[in-house]
């Protein structure tokens, strides 16, 4: 009777306990990350009697969780995937609504701008339609400033966001090393606590790319991007940003471990953190330097239209805008990597808006020469110009300026000729009357050379009156200076003089000549002038469906639409790369929960099975007991 009621109690124990698992189950259907627990029940050793093994009842070996490592890593894999392409999808969104909501001024007030060029073309001396063209011009920069403004500072928005991305990975990582400690001290049998390790690693694959790396008694290594150990058994890797080099706003990775801090690659880091930097450094930064093309375009453009042209009082036209070669700008277009040697100081001039790519370069000292790649890849070594020895000639509309100190061979900078353009543009002009309506006429009647009126006064006697048409020859063969010579139309001499430099001042005018000015090369001028004229005002107007952007492809209309067309392209192919992600992470998901996952039609069957068997063992206790109490009965 002891074996049977053994074999009983060991099968009501069996019972309760599978009973116990079963309720977990059911209990946790609903928690997140939760594995589905079995218990594993074993029969008891036999026992030989009287030549016959007989068995002695049953026992729950051990309680297991279903767990499968392939399917885990799967869907750790594609939660990262899914993150980084929900990211990207709402960053780029949100950019499309900016150039969409906040930048449809800037073509809006371009179109007004021009529309008062128009109507100055109509009335060249009216005061009221001067004021209202330097007032629509103020509105076209506020706009550009507005939408550059925003633009950069959804650069420091991102930079707040990767800052609270890195502060969760360390809270993560700390928490998964502190259950790596505890595994170790119950040999990884805690089910609830290797659960719990899944969720974290599941968390953490949301910000970066994991690979995890399985050791005994259930510790786990985990890794981001394949490259940066995060968790080493029970010792977490300390994460921060640091300042860009050389571009300081574009923040870095970096690791700590014990006193030791090393800046981290983040070409394969994946995750949300993976999405705010590429973000940041190419689609921000790219519509940054692109809006800043048109920016310079249109400054130039109206300032170069300026100079062509007489203001109301009869001067030469002055900046309308901001001089795009300003030592602010130029300076501020080059950055400085921290481990250059040398002391070279150097900046950039953009000498052709219409080439500018809106890229960024890379720029580099070998001892020798400079040489500039650009974002292509394409490495080409820079040469002197032979006018200018402090000008280095460099594709792509801009050049660069040498300025004082040395260089050092390995010396590297990052060139950004349009970036930041668009936030600093301004009106630079205050009195309508400055407004070069009037044309005059200055051209190279022979040689290669070329020409710019830089001054002329209406008040010197010896100024030609309207209608007379100067002929200038020059002769760098003289000495000790090069001379000049000026004639009327009638071939009567008008003035002769030696000049120095590249600037003629005679008459009550100054020309300058371009390097490329040769003896024998000739130019005529004619600097009539009245308040009615308005041959500048036509050519300024024409600026509106002029190719002057883009290689001479495109207006500066068409430069903001392009970049428009090309956020909404990127959006479009980000929402589709989010769909794409949803429905992988779907069916990883999917997979995980049905082979870990609570199916409560199933533990409701275990339920009644092993309540049954509880019933049944209990049943053999009480015919145990009551065919004890027979036999003890019998034998009184």
């Amino acid at each position: 009777m002891a074996d049977l009621m053994s074999i009983a109690r060991s099968g009501v124990l069996a019972a309760q306990k599978q009973m116990g698992v079963t309720s977990n189950n059911i209990a946790n259907v609903g928690t997140e990350g939760y594995n589905r627990q079995v218990a594993e029940q074993r029969t008891s050793e036999s026992t030989h009697i009287a030549g016959h093994f007989l068995g002695t009842g049953t026992y729950v070996s051990d309680v297991k969780r279903i767990y499968n490592d392939y399917a885990q890593r799967e869907l750790s894999l594609s939660i990262s995937q899914h993150s980084q392409a929900e990211t990207r999808f709402g960053k780029m969104s949100e950019l499309d609504q900016l150039f969409s909501i906040v930048g449809k001024a800037v073509p809006n007030s371009l179109n007004t701008l021009f529309e008062n060029v128009n109507n100055l073309v109509d009335m060249p001396s009216d005061l009221g339609v001067r004021e209202n063209l330097l007032t629509s011009a103020g509105q076209l920069t506020a706009a550009f400033n507005s939408l550059g403004q925003e633009l950069e500072g959804q650069v420091r928005q991102v930079n707040q966001q990767l800052d609270g991305v890195v502060d969760r990975v360390n809270a993560i990582t700390a928490e998964l090393a502190d259950i790596n400690l505890q595994l170790q001290k119950v040999n990884g049998q805690d089910l609830q606590l290797l659960d719990q390790q899944d969720r974290l690693i599941n968390e953490l694959a949301e910000y970066v790319q994991v690979n995890v790396i399985p050791q005994d008694m259930g510790v786990k290594s985990v890794m981001a991007g394949g490259s940066i150990m995060l968790v080493a058994g029970e010792t977490p890797m300390q994460l921060g940003l640091t300042s860009g080099d050389p571009i300081t706003h574009e923040t870095r990775l970096t690791g700590t471990s014990g006193d030791q801090t090393v800046v981290l690659g983040t070409s394969a880091v994946g995750g949300e953190m993976q999405a705010l930097m590429d973000y940041r450094n190419q689609d921000l930064a790219g519509a940054i330097q692109k809006l800043g093309v048109m920016a310079l375009g249109v400054a130039d453009a109206f300032n170069q239209s300026q100079a062509a042209g007489f203001d109301l009082d009869g001067n030469v036209g002055q900046n309308l805008f901001s001089d795009i070669n300003s030592p602010n700008m130029t300076i501020g277009r080059v950055a400085v990597y921290a481990g250059n040697t040398g002391t070279q100081a150097l900046g950039v001039e953009i000498d052709d808006t219409s080439a500018l790519t809106g890229g960024r370069y890379d720029l580099s000292f070998d001892g020798t020469d400079y040489q500039i790649t650009d974002q292509y890849g394409t490495t080409t070594t820079l040469s002197a110009d032979p006018n200018d020895a402090t000008r280095l000639i460099s594709p792509d509309g801009f050049s660069l300026r040498v300025g004082a100190g040395t260089p050092a061979a390995g010396d590297k900078w990052t060139l950004t000729p349009s970036a930041g353009a668009a936030a600093s543009i301004e009106v630079v002009m205050d009195n309508p009357r400055g407004l070069a309506a009037a044309g005059y006429g200055l051209e190279t009647v022979t040689g290669n050379g070329e020409a710019t009126l830089l001054a002329v006064d209406r008040t010197n006697p010896n100024l030609p009156g309207n209608g007379e048409v100067m002929t200038i020859d020059v002769d760098y063969s003289t000495t000790p200076s090069p001379t000049y010579s000026i004639s009327d139309s009638q071939g009567n001499a008008l003035a002769t003089g030696a000049f120095t430099g590249n600037q003629i001042d005679a008459l009550g005018f100054s020309l300058a000549l371009d390097p490329d000015t040769a003896t024998g090369d000739q130019f005529s001028l004619d600097i009539s002038f009245g308040p009615g004229d308005n041959r500048n005002a036509v050519n300024m107007a024409g600026l509106a469906t002029a190719k002057i952007m883009g290689g001479g492809n495109a207006t500066m209309t068409d430069v903001y639409e392009g970049i428009t067309t090309s956020v909404g392209g990127q959006t479009r192919a980000a929402e589709v790369a989010l769909d794409s992600a949803e429905t992988v992470k779907m069916q990883a998901t999917e997979r995980v929960a049905a082979e870990s996952g609570v199916n409560l039609d199933e533990e409701a069957a275990n339920l009644m099975r092993f309540q049954q068997a509880y019933q049944a063992s209990a049943r053999i206790m009480t015919v145990a007991k009551e065919t004890f109490d027979t036999l003890f009965a019998a034998v009184r």
